[in-house]
């Protein structure tokens, strides 16, 4: 387990003390269902009391979490900036907080939620939890939650990021438009995650046109500003893998101690920012003697790479995987 897994587990372990696990995982089926559909219910939103909230805490938060420091650790590599402030909007239980910390530990996180019971949880997990990144130590404690629901929430204050992760699917187009505008006029950065899925593809392209149009720079995973290269059957995502814990396993019915959370982000930002000179878009194929690499590339075109042993490129291409940069050399 990395430090954020494995603290991020031990404050799951904390507040799941006595909660009765039979009727714990008949909300995590509940939950499983409605993130497969990805569906859109205003009416019965996913973590609606406490038991729906420690049931996405214990299946989703350490896949989302992982999945938005994914996103953050690109933020870091390819813009030039200081990340010192940072909203998360519907950011539930806190996984961008957490996320974040483990990339910037000094950072101050404010997490918008509308939901009371998923801001206690939140509070809950964060409070005397500490996320370490190298020498350093961030306070979750100083993590603010402020409770507003999207549909009408205004900035107030510029920040310098701004983070929108797994929430695009849970809103109207209108609303989705107005938040990605409003997040465009109130952060310096804008990173936004969503489910690695065709239509999380398609909510992510119509997102960053609207990002491009409001005069921010696409920093990663695109190593351009023009459109998308691939062809309407497929679609853009990424995965990380991540250990399951064992009530994970049991409450998924899961046999496996890990998995793979596949998912789609976008970097967009005001500030310098210098992309990957091209993408790895997909499972390098490493058949005897060389590496085939599916590229995205800075003509804004799709293409396939065949670096040979011959080359002096091939022990990093056989060291690159699925979401590096690629220039010749792993980055």
């Amino acid at each position: 387990m990395s430090f954020v897994d494995t603290q991020l587990h031990a404050a799951l372990v904390r507040v799941l003390a006595g909660v009765q696990h039979d009727v714990l995982r008949r909300r995590v089926i509940a939950l499983s269902n409605r993130y497969r559909c990805e569906r859109v219910d205003d009416s019965t939103p996913g973590m609606s009391d406490d038991l729906d909230c420690l049931a996405y805490a214990v299946v989703r938060m350490p896949a989302t979490c992982r999945a938005l420091h994914a996103a953050l650790l690109a933020a870091d590599r390819h813009v030039v900036s200081t990340f010192t402030t940072h909203l998360d909007l519907g950011g539930g239980t806190g996984a961008a907080a957490w996320a974040a910390a483990a990339v910037w530990p000094e950072i101050a996180t404010e997490t918008v939620e509308r939901e009371p019971a998923a801001i206690r949880l939140g509070r809950r997990l964060a409070d005397g939890e500490h996320v370490v990144a190298g020498n350093q130590s961030a306070p979750l404690a100083g993590a603010r939650w402020t409770a507003a629901d999207l549909r009408h929430w205004s900035a107030h204050r510029q920040v310098d990021l701004i983070t929108i992760g797994y929430v695009l699917n849970e809103l109207s187009d209108a609303a989705r438009r107005d938040l990605i505008d409003t997040a465009a006029r109130t952060a310096g950065t804008v990173v936004i995650v969503e489910p690695g899925t065709p239509r999380g593809h398609r909510r992510m392209l119509d997102a960053r046109d609207q990002l491009i149009e409001q005069g921010l720079t696409i920093a990663a995973p695109c190593p351009h500003q023009a459109g998308c290269p691939l062809v309407p059957a497929d679609w853009c995502h990424f995965a990380v893998r991540l250990p399951r814990t064992e009530l994970h396993r049991v409450l998924k019915d899961g046999t496996r101690n890990y998995e793979d959370e596949k998912f789609s982000y976008l970097v967009a930002t005001r500030a310098p920012a210098h992309p990957a000179p091209a993408r790895v878009i997909g499972r390098p194929a490493r058949p005897k003697g060389r590496v085939i690499l599916d590229l995205c590339t800075t003509a804004g075109s799709r293409e396939q790479t065949v670096v040979p042993k011959s080359s002096n490129s091939y022990r990093a291409a056989r060291s690159t995987t699925w979401g590096d940069g690629w220039s010749g050399q792993r980055s």
